[in-house]
C-alpha cells in the first residue's frame, strides 16, 4: 500500500516536470520563430534594395509665358524658357521635388537653348535684333563662361559630340546667303570653317559629314561625304541619303531604297566608317521631299529610338533598334511624330512640338510635363 503510494507520487511528479519542460521548449519555439521569419523576409527583402522614385510633375505656367521646355540639365532636372515684359528667363524644374530655381535671365528674348554632349555647357541663343545673334555659353551653374554676338537673320549650330567645348555654327541672313564659323568656348576663338556647308554633323574632332544637295537640280536624295578639317581631303560614304545624324561613336543615316517610301537606317562605326547593322523602315513623302522621322540615341544602352510610320501611312509607333543585336521593339503604338529629346541615362524622353511631355520608356506612358493655364 506503502509502495503504490510512493509510485503515484513518484509518476506524479515525472508528469509535472515533463509538463514543465514541454511548455518550456513550446516557449523558446515561440520566441525563435518571429526570428526565423524575420531572417526569411530579410533575404527576401534585402536592406539595400533602391525604392522607384516617383515623379511629381505639377509645374503649371500660363500659356502667354510659356516658351518651351529647351533640355535636361540632368536626369532629374529640365529648364525650361519663359518670356515675359522684362525679357526671357531660363528656369530648372526638378520632376520629383516639383522644386524650380532661376538658371538665367536675359532682357533680350532667348531663342533658343540647348546642351553639349555631357551636359556641361549649354548654348543659349538671344536675339537683341532681327539681324544679330547673341550667343551664350553656360555652365551648370548657369553662369557665362563665353560669349560673343555675330550678325544673323537666322542660327543654326551643331554641338561636336567629342570636344564638347566646340560647336559649328551657321548664320544665315535674309536672302539665305551664309557664312560657317566654329567656336571653341575654352580658347575663346571664332574659326572660319573650310567647309562650304550649311548643315554638317561632327565625326570627331578632325572629320565632320554632311549631306551634299545639288542646289541646281534639286533631288530627293544626295550622297553623304566626310570631310577631313586638317588635309581638307573629301571621301563618299553613301549614296541617296536623305538624312544623317552622328553621335559619340556612331554614324547614322536615313537611306532610301525606293520611290514608295521603302528606306533603311544604316549604322556605320565612327572610326573606320564600317557599316554595323541597318533597320528597314519606311518614309512619308511630302511636296518635294521626305518628311524626316524624329530619332534619338540612348548612349547608356546603345539603343536607337525612332517614330515608325505604318503600311498605311497614317500612324507611328515610337520603335527601338539595337546596333549590336538588330533587336528590334515597339515601345509605344498609335503616337505622333513629335520631337523627342533623352535623358542623359536614357529612361526618360522630353516630347512634343515644345517639349511640353514627357516619355517614360521604361513604364511605357506619357505624362504632361507642363500645365498650361
Amino acid at each position: 500500500m506503502r509502495l503504490t503510494k510512493l509510485f503515484s507520487i513518484m509518476l506524479l511528479i515525472q508528469l509535472f516536470l515533463s509538463g514543465c519542460i514541454l511548455s518550456h521548449q513550446q516557449e523558446n519555439n515561440q520566441e525563435q520563430q518571429p526570428s526565423r521569419e524575420r531572417i526569411i523576409q530579410e533575404e527576401k527583402e534585402p536592406e539595400n534594395q533602391p525604392k522607384e522614385k516617383k515623379m511629381n510633375l505639377q509645374l503649371d505656367i500660363k500659356e502667354e509665358l510659356f516658351h518651351s521646355v529647351a533640355d535636361w540639365l540632368d536626369d532629374e532636372k529640365v529648364l525650361y524658357i519663359v518670356n515675359n515684359t522684362e525679357g526671357s528667363e531660363v528656369h530648372t524644374y526638378n520632376l520629383y521635388t516639383g522644386d524650380t530655381e532661376l538658371f538665367y535671365k536675359s532682357e533680350d528674348p532667348i531663342v533658343q537653348l540647348k546642351a553639349n554632349e555631357d551636359n556641361s555647357l549649354f548654348f543659349v541663343q538671344t536675339s537683341p535684333s532681327s539681324y544679330e545673334a547673341e550667343l551664350l555659353f553656360l555652365n551648370r551653374e548657369g553662369d557665362i563662361q563665353y560669349q560673343t554676338e555675330i550678325k544673323s537673320y537666322e542660327l543654326s549650330f551643331t554641338w561636336n559630340q567629342v570636344n564638347t567645348d566646340q560647336l559649328f555654327v551657321t548664320s544665315f541672313n535674309e536672302d539665305w546667303s551664309y557664312s560657317t564659323k566654329i567656336i571653341d568656348i575654352q580658347t575663346h576663338q571664332i574659326m572660319e570653317n573650310p567647309v562650304d556647308i550649311p548643315f554638317i554633323q561632327w565625326i570627331n574632332n578632325n572629320q565632320v559629314s554632311y549631306i551634299k544637295w545639288d542646289q541646281e537640280e534639286p533631288s530627293l536624295t544626295a550622297p553623304l561625304y566626310m570631310y577631313n578639317l586638317k588635309d581638307h581631303t573629301e571621301t563618299l560614304l553613301s549614296e541617296q541619303v536623305v538624312a544623317n545624324t552622328n553621335f559619340p561613336n556612331l554614324i547614322t543615316t536615313i537611306e532610301l531604297i525606293d520611290e514608295n517610301g521603302t528606306a533603311v537606317v544604316r549604322f556605320y562605326d565612327s572610326d573606320s566608317q564600317e557599316k554595323l547593322a541597318e533597320m528597314s523602315t519606311r518614309l512619308v513623302a511630302l511636296y518635294s521631299d521626305w518628311s524626316i522621322p524624329y530619332h534619338d540615341l540612348d548612349k547608356e544602352e546603345n539603343l536607337f529610338y525612332i517614330f515608325e510610320v505604318n503600311e498605311e501611312k497614317n500612324d507611328f509607333t515610337l520603335v527601338s533598334f539595337s546596333p549590336d543585336t538588330t533587336e528590334k521593339k515597339v515601345i509605344f503604338e498609335s503616337i505622333e511624330n513629335f520631337q523627342i529629346k533623352l535623358s542623359p541615362n536614357g529612361e526618360f524622353a522630353l516630347y512634343g512640338p515644345r517639349f511640353e511631355k514627357i516619355l517614360d520608356l521604361n513604364n511605357q506612358s506619357v505624362e504632361e510635363l507642363i500645365t498650361l493655364n
